[in-house]
């Protein structure tokens, strides 16, 4: 797929605007954690709009990549084509993030501990 010299510095902003929202978000949580020694991160609210905002980011990018490298197809139609290069980058991700979280949980109580 050919993309434009235009668009490929778009998505390299939106992807360094993205690691970097991650990693204030990273520090805020540290900030929380280790000096004001807050016993809620986040309350309920910030943690839905948190995960929507990430869901629908992620499901918009992967949805409006697979329909620009369909020309000519409808967006249903391109979607349904690709469904399965689609589900399947999304269950390993989920994997990934999922045992990463849990790993984070056990090393963060087990350093409480000490």
């Amino acid at each position: 797929m050919e993309i434009s010299p235009a668009t490929g510095k778009i998505l390299g902003m939106v992807m360094a605007y993205g690691v970097s929202s991650l990693g204030l978000l990273l520090a805020y949580y540290n900030y929380r954690k280790r000096i004001v020694k807050a016993d809620e991160i986040f309350t309920r609210t910030a943690k839905r709009v948190i995960g929507t905002v990430a869901v629908l980011g992620g499901l918009t990018a992967v949805l409006v990549a697979t329909v620009l490298t369909s020309p000519g197809k409808p967006p249903l139609e391109a979607v349904r084509e690709n469904f399965l290069g689609i589900v399947v980058p999304v269950l390993i991700f989920a994997v990934s993030f999922w045992m990463t979280w849990l790993l984070y949980r056990h090393f963060a109580k087990e350093f409480e501990g000490k």
